[in-house]
């Protein structure tokens, strides 16, 4: 009967334990059986145009393995930025949000188990008009190569070999792409490189040889107030580069519509070209890229979409 005595310190011990392991549980990470769980709903609510984001950040391979790619679309995955995404479904872990998007409205929120999935509005999206990335075909581009005082159309081909650096290698090419001669085959094409904080960034590759101009005219392009958009080379690559910069360069109707000098320890990097004395019209966009004679190696990808 005197053990009796010490039974009620069970009491308080139990329920500690309990509390520890309420903790334990809270904060430990979901295991990927359950993300898959969660596809089917994420799935369902998954829009068109409205990327996935997931937070905690760190968590995202966990979700794209559970997912599978329809919730991870390229063009959604590797967007230029946020601004003119409409909004986003956040797939919510441990009680983390998605920074970027803090400012957005939260449409709905439901929960599964220990994840939030919620529905974010941008409050003021950035309207695009008209995406270059979404036009590099031989309808909407036509692309030549100024060299020496002559300039050579680079023609269009959509069976080429589809080629990858692979790790520290050069970045992906695809089949579908322009390809201007020489020595060094110049080509101008739709892939992905890796920015400042290794996240990848969809992007118009036109990287102008040594001595040449790449000419790039894109018809019948809807302006509005300004060209915005972005530029960089792969940062992995050439984050510890001193090479001269890449000069992109952008006219309409022979007027002169500004121009963007990208050094690589930029990152990817963004700026805009007003055009408002073009607003509400449609014309034909010419595009220079250009470096110095002697610049090798200026593989300069850009993203540029013209805005209201």
């Amino acid at each position: 009967m005197r053990g009796l005595r010490y039974l009620w310190f069970a009491v308080p011990a139990l329920g500690l334990a309990e509390l520890c392991l309420h903790v334990w549980f809270a904060v430990r990470a979901p295991r990927i059986e359950e993300w898959r769980e969660l596809t089917r709903a994420v799935l369902a609510a998954k829009r068109a145009g409205e990327p996935l984001v997931v937070a905690p950040a760190w968590a995202q391979p966990l979700a794209r393995e559970a997912f599978g790619d329809r919730a991870f679309p390229l063009a959604e995955l590797a967007r230029a930025d946020d601004a003119s995404v409409p909004g986003f479904l956040e797939v919510s872990a441990l009680g983390a949000r998605y920074a970027p998007a803090r400012n957005f409205r939260v449409v709905s929120e439901e929960h599964y188990g220990r994840f939030t999935l919620r529905r974010l509005q941008n409050p003021a999206p950035v309207r695009a008009l008209f995406r270059l990335l979404d036009h590099v075909n031989p309808n909407d581009l036509e692309v030549t190569l100024v060299r020496g005082g002559e300039e050579v159309p680079c023609p269009f081909t959509e069976h080429a070999r589809a080629t990858a650096g692979g790790l520290h290698g050069d970045v992906a090419l695809p089949s579908q792409r322009f390809t201007c001669p020489g020595p060094e085959p110049t080509f101008v094409a739709v892939t992905v490189i890796d920015d400042q904080a290794y996240e990848p960034r969809r992007c118009i590759r036109a990287a102008p040889p040594p001595g040449g101009v790449l000419r790039l005219s894109f018809g019948a392009v809807p302006f509005g107030s300004a060209l915005r958009g972005f530029g960089g080379l792969s940062y992995f690559l050439f984050r510890d580069s001193d090479a001269p910069p890449v000069t992109l360069e952008a006219a309409s109707l022979g007027v002169h519509l500004g121009s963007y000098t990208h050094h690589d320890a930029s990152g990817w990097h963004g700026f805009t070209l007003p055009t408002p004395s073009l607003a509400g019209r449609s014309a034909r966009l010419e595009l220079s890229v250009s470096a110095p004679d002697d610049a090798t190696e200026r593989h300069f990808c850009f993203a540029l979409e013209a805005v209201e």
